[in-house]
């Protein structure tokens, strides 16, 4: 099932969106870290070019004196001297330069090192002989920015396709006019008696909603897989301090929800477990919904205590901690430190992409 198609369901699970409050889990912005959104406006406004390296501009000062240029970079090392930041950025070209970071990204760029950021510099008029000044006007995560830029066209792309439709093209099957499903199956959920055994009294406040979403993903699955799977996911979650809208975002990425699925390379349930994998967290039956949902959030909450950056109290956890976690989880924590973020591969890229998506949706975050 797409997630196009699944997007109805949201509608009805607004109430997801307290659920991490309810079970005391938080999602902590990033240090004072400025909105992708807003640092795009930046980058359009002052319409800056990426192409241009740091040695170009000092071949020529005098013909980029005013100019606003992106640079992307791996910060090296960084340094605090009278409140003021400095940071050394090395760029794909190997070439590095020393900035000066604004105050307002000081917390940002501190906690910055071997991650990749994305810098907007303006150079300034240079005196006689002199290398032309370079003033930092914006910071904001490679990351982040990129997905931004992804969500941002896959959304335009969108608006063009639905601007086509309305000129006279028939709707896809299976959705309405306005782009909704046209059917949606009600069915009530009371409390089983796994869940009044197992679970807390917030996880059991939210157990009709996740058990309802967890169908309209998968409605192959059996009561009883339904009810184990919708059960593990909130007593797993809250056992390990990992938001329950995380899990099932990353487990629809996975598997969709199919206990059974098996990749082509050996992986294995609903969290895609690989058989080192299963070995390592002592798993007796992989396909076993209670005991996959148990290694799979096992293993992403180590993934997110290895690249946590800032002393937050646990069970928070910075945007940047969680797309370094998921890539990890999908393509090694070796690969994320290698490249210094989430890994140039177009699979991990997209995987990474496509939780964060549903995450922010399931969070009600647009």
């Amino acid at each position: 099932m797409v997630l196009s198609i699944r997007r109805h369901a949201l509608s009805r699970l607004l109430k997801l969106a307290l659920a991490a409050v309810m079970l005391q889990l938080t999602l902590a912005p990033a240090a004072h870290a400025l909105p992708p959104e807003k640092y795009l406006a930046l980058k359009h406004k002052y319409r800056c070019d990426a192409q241009v390296s740091y040695s170009t501009i000092q071949s020529s000062p005098q013909s980029y004196a005013g100019a606003v240029i992106e640079w992307t970079g791996i910060v090296e090392g960084t340094v605090v001297r009278d409140g003021r930041v400095s940071f050394l950025l090395t760029m794909a070209d190997h070439e590095s330069v020393c900035l000066i970071c604004p105050p307002t990204d000081a917390d940002l760029v501190a906690d910055a090192d071997r991650q990749r950021l994305r810098v907007l510099v303006h150079v300034g008029a240079a005196s006689a002989g002199n290398a032309a000044p370079l003033e930092v006007l914006a910071v904001a995560n490679d990351a982040l920015v990129s997905l931004k830029e992804k969500e941002m066209a896959a959304q335009s792309t969108a608006q063009g396709r639905a601007a086509t439709n309305r000129a006279g093209r028939r709707p896809e099957p299976g959705l309405s006019a306005r782009g909704g499903y046209v059917r949606q199956v009600q069915a009530p959920w009371g409390l089983s008696p796994l869940a009044a055994r197992s679970l807390t009294p917030e996880a059991q406040a939210i157990y009709p909603a996740y058990k309802q979403f967890i169908y309209q993903c998968n409605r192959r699955l059996s009561p009883e897989e339904l009810d184990a799977i919708t059960v593990s996911v909130l007593y797993f979650s809250q056992r390990y301090k990992v938001d329950p809208r995380l899990v099932v975002a990353m487990i629809i990425a996975e598997s969709d929800f199919n206990p059974r699925s098996t990749s082509r390379k050996g992986a294995m349930g609903l969290g895609q477990l690989m058989p080192e994998e299963v070995r390592a967290l002592h798993l007796t039956n992989p396909y076993d919904p209670i005991q996959n949902v148990k290694g799979a959030v096992d293993l992403l909450r180590g993934k997110l205590d290895l690249f946590r950056r800032q002393p937050l109290p646990e069970g928070q956890y910075t945007w940047d901690q969680i797309m370094l976690a998921l890539a990890a989880y999908n393509a090694g924590a070796g690969a994320v430190r290698r490249y210094g973020g989430v890994p140039p591969y177009r699979e991990t890229q997209a995987y990474v992409r496509r939780i964060i998506r549903l995450y922010r949706q399931l969070c009600g975050m647009q």
